[in-house]
């Protein structure tokens, strides 16, 4: 059983997740909410119940006793209570925790960037760009921080983006585009990110800690 929790850039994850079962054996529990990144013991701004749906989520993990706790969420500012929760969730639980990086933040919402595009150069987008998405960066905080507290940490940068840029479309049309706004992956994009990784995701990885 693998539990979902998240924001909704984890949300955004599930048609990837419900794909991957078509050709992987496993159970999703999906316990996301809107603005509401996956800690405890804290508030999130514009989020006021969110310290209380986390805490109810913990209480849920503890009784449905998943094999696995997916977190993925918009974890910039709260990157030391993302590293307690995986010490609570590892203490507590019991279960396997992996921690998915950002994915690719555009800075004015993707399609405003192609249309941006269409309109200086009448063509459509590169498939990558490395212009128009802010800098990100986490990954290597994340990892150092959440690591040793017991979590696996898999990076979706290192699947959506490379020296050439960061995937900006999947396809030769408009409608192939990776992300509906400024972060939340589209349904193609979300498959093609889970396919990426659902083994190590299910399995482990002796490299999950690095990668």
């Amino acid at each position: 059983l693998l539990l979902l929790w998240g924001d909704s850039t984890a949300g955004a994850l599930m048609p990837g997740l419900r794909a991957a079962q078509q050709s992987h054996d496993f159970g999703i529990a999906q316990l996301t909410a809107s603005s509401c990144v996956p800690i405890l013991d804290a508030d999130i701004a514009g989020a006021p119940n969110c310290r209380a749906n986390n805490a109810r989520v913990l209480a849920i993990v503890r009784q449905i006793k998943p094999d696995l706790v997916l977190l993925h969420g918009t974890w910039e500012r709260y990157l030391d209570h993302a590293a307690e929760t995986v010490a609570t969730l590892k203490e507590q639980t019991g279960a396997r925790v992996v921690a998915l990086g950002p994915v690719p933040f555009w800075k004015y919402g993707l399609p405003n960037e192609v249309m941006r595009y269409w309109m200086l150069h009448h063509q459509l987008i590169p498939a990558r760009s490395d212009d128009v998405v802010a800098d990100n960066e986490i990954d290597d905080r994340m990892r150092a921080l959440m690591v040793p507290k017991g979590a696996e940490f898999i990076s979706a940068r290192k699947v959506l983006c490379n020296a050439e840029g960061c995937l900006a479309r999947l396809g030769d049309k408009a409608s192939d585009l990776s992300a509906s706004d400024q972060i939340h992956l589209t349904e193609q994009a979300s498959v093609f990110l889970v396919r990426s990784i659902i083994d190590r995701i299910l399995a482990g990885s002796p490299r999950a800690g690095r990668d």
